[in-house]
């Protein structure tokens, strides 16, 4: 989904910083994770684009900063064994109070520690000998498409006509080859061939497990629990703006936001805040409210499409006072969090006609 660089239909005062020029310096966001590093240069035209974007967006996929500030996700770039397991436990939220399996290479301390020993702990990862791991070594096409078996096994069903590869020989990962191939987790190389030694590059490493994650079906959550966080957070923004309570924005937003929505959020608040220490007063009202209808959901990530719903916001400021509506059509995106409570990591506007 093409990101909307816009806070979104509550928030539309962004907007109104054009109307009205901040006399101050630019406005710096005070989140943990800037806004510019969910924006990587080299997946714009990327054949795995929408993958590596949501994966961004949602937090499940870091990017690389060069010398110049700017961020690069590598798609085409190998990746690692531990890179590998530490997105699938990310993406998956596994956790483990299990003491998993020691490895003489994955030491405490080091970044990919915990989702190997959760990993291990679970059964879904092992060794490449009796006691190491090769956290640094490429993660093999045919390795991805058993570790997803392992880790989806309870959550999909596979069932489906398996597809013939010519180059798969008889060896561990071939049911696993054959079993995500019914549910379309895997595709082939090319028609006939899955080229199960080869490197896999980080943008078909995201794929697959896009496509696994997507299938995910053993706890759909409620329809209701989903919709409530977005009309939640959409009552309790308006609520602030109109109250000037705009020390409470920061919060909610950590409550009901993750992800790229909440850097972009932190950015615009940060921009709100410096029009209002220059005297800004903003009134918020309803014209029409918008209907939430849940597209899709799966057991940790959900599309919820918003149509319908208008919002008028009033901006005063030394003397001028602007009214302007905005439609709240758009769509939101959702993921489970560790805490089994769901937060919105994107949202794109629906583009006016």
């Amino acid at each position: 989904m093409k990101k909307n660089y816009f806070r979104n239909s509550i928030i539309i005062l962004v907007a109104m910083l054009l109307a009205f020029p901040l006399q101050s310096g630019q406005a710096r966001a005070a989140d943990s994770i800037p806004e510019y590093m969910y924006m990587p240069f080299d997946i714009m035209n990327h054949w795995a684009f929408d993958e590596l974007d949501n994966f961004v967006n949602a937090d499940l996929l870091r990017g690389y900063v060069d010398e110049y500030g700017d961020v690069y996700v590598k798609p085409n770039q190998s990746i690692s064994r531990a890179e590998f397991v530490s997105i699938l436990v990310r993406a998956l939220g596994l956790t483990s109070d299990q003491a998993g399996t020691s490895f003489s290479d994955v030491q405490k301390g080091k970044w990919h520690y915990e989702p190997i020993r959760i990993a291990s702990s679970l059964g879904i990862v092992s060794g490449t000998s009796e006691s190491t791991f090769g956290p640094n070594q490429p993660v093999k096409r045919g390795e991805i498409a058993a570790l997803i078996i392992r880790a989806f096994s309870s959550s999909v069903q596979f069932t489906g006509e398996t597809k013939s590869f010519t180059d798969v020989p008889d060896y561990y990962a071939t049911p696993s080859i054959m079993k995500a191939s019914q549910v379309g987790i895997v595709h082939g190389a090319t028609a006939t061939t899955f080229k199960p030694f080869a490197n896999a590059t980080r943008a078909e490493a995201v794929v697959m497990l896009q496509r696994a994650l997507d299938l995910q079906s053993s706890d759909l959550p409620e329809d209701g629990t989903l919709t409530k966080v977005i009309a939640d957070w959409t009552a309790n923004n308006a609520k602030a703006i109109n109250d000037n309570a705009f020390d409470q924005l920061e919060v909610m937003d950590k409550q009901y936001a993750t992800g790229y929505h909440l850097a972009y959020s932190a950015s615009a608040n940060a921009e709100l805040m410096e029009i209002v220490s220059e005297g800004a007063t903003f009134t918020s009202k309803i014209i029409s409210e918008q209907k939430l209808t849940v597209q899709h959901k799966t057991d940790r990530f959900a599309m919820i499409e918003s149509k319908g719903g208008i919002m008028q916001i009033t901006t005063k400021l030394h003397g001028s006072e602007v009214d302007a509506k905005q439609s709240m059509d758009g769509h939101y995106l959702l993921k489970k969090m560790p805490d089994n409570s769901w937060k919105i990591y994107m949202y794109a506007m629906t583009e006016q006609q």
